[in-house]
């Protein structure tokens, strides 16, 4: 009797949804969902997507997938996913890419043509203080440094080290 194994190179749902994290935001792989990840951000950011609109989230993962078995590009991903940009796909990603920079989810519904502006979420305090807009500023939340005394007086690293891209 020989057991089946499912496919090995099957990609999940999620690693289509880090990959394409990765293209969006402009920052690495190791930095969106690292090896080893106390924050478990990834998870977060996705479950506030799959929530706001399941069906959105399965068409631009579906969309990217497509895309990578394509070997498309990096800019022609963003080109193909952020158009048009009404689409639901489209303001998906827009929501994701918010999501990671800020650490605050954007209802999909509420991205275009509303009046007043729409209302952020954030979804953990984690998500806030790790939130990529402070690694690209290279600075911290208010009060969730985890830098030591005096880390200010001294030239900041290279922007690279926070987002983990040379072309950052």
């Amino acid at each position: 009797m020989t057991a089946t194994t499912p496919a090995s190179d099957a990609v999940s749902d999620m690693d289509n949804f880090v990959a394409l994290s990765v293209i969006l935001t402009g920052v690495a792989q190791s930095v969106i969902a690292p090896s080893f990840d106390t924050y478990n951000l990834k998870d977060q950011v996705y479950a506030a997507a799959k929530a706001d609109d399941a069906d959105a989230l399965a068409a631009l993962l579906a969309q990217y997938a497509t895309l990578a078995a394509q070997s498309a590009k990096p800019g022609d991903v963003i080109a193909a996913v952020m158009q048009p940009k009404e689409a639901s796909t489209a303001r998906m990603a827009r929501s994701i890419i918010l999501a990671w920079y800020s650490g605050a989810w954007y209802a999909t519904a509420d991205l275009y043509g509303t009046n007043p502006p729409p209302t952020p979420r954030v979804l953990s305090a984690d998500t806030y203080t790790q939130g990529l807009m402070w690694k690209v500023a290279q600075a911290h939340a208010m009060g969730s440094a985890d830098y030591p005394f005096g880390y200010w007086n001294t030239q900041p690293p290279a922007l690279a080290q926070f987002t983990g891209t040379a072309s950052a």
